[in-house]
């Protein structure tokens, strides 16, 4: 098994169904470990990895390796930690700005239950964008990328990331309508 996920690095290997079941038993439980390590929370740690391999397994027709597994696997742990602390920094302080912002106004208690309960609503608007939707939204709202940016982070085309924020925003306005702004 171990002979199977070595990979010579001079050669390129395509991911299949038996490669990505043995690299995912393998390696599952270390990524699952660093992402643990970093976030201290087991529910965003089991997503991380689920991530990891929804990811690898989405792109497994276009995707070589060449090295070890063990090396991608690791680096797309680490940007997963990282983009999870830039995303909550980011979440926080837009949170802290906008209810500080409401807490000025005559009647502050009320806007900011009323900002709680908004910001509340939008998180889980967020949560239930499709996965791919969720991070290009993500990373333009959050954490103020521009569209090419985003395509080169995501490793996606420019006219996939407009067809996702169009898709993103479009939920929102319609489940956000009962709002009054």
């Amino acid at each position: 098994m171990n002979d199977f996920l070595q990979n010579d690095s001079s050669k390129a290997r395509k991911i299949d169904k038996r490669f990505f079941e043995e690299t995912y038993r393998t390696y599952w439980r270390k990524l699952f470990g660093i992402c643990l390590h970093h976030t201290q929370d087991e529910a965003i740690a089991e997503e991380m990895v689920q991530d990891i391999f929804s990811s690898l397994w989405e792109r497994r027709e276009h995707f070589e390796i060449s090295g070890p597994i063990e090396n991608y696997l690791v680096r797309a742990a680490k940007m997963e930690i990282m983009d999870y602390f830039r995303t909550t920094t980011r979440r926080e302080k837009l949170s802290s700005a906008a209810l500080s912002d409401f807490s000025e106004s005559d009647n502050s208690t009320e806007q900011d239950i009323y900002a709680s309960a908004l910001e509340g609503h939008i998180n889980s608007l967020v949560d239930c964008l499709p996965e791919q939707c969720r991070r290009v939204f993500t990373q333009s709202r959050v954490n103020g990328l521009n569209n090419n940016e985003i395509a080169s982070s995501l490793r996606i085309s420019v006219k996939t990331v407009e067809y996702h924020m169009t898709r993103a925003l479009s939920y929102l306005r319609r489940n956000l309508s009962s709002y009054e702004i």
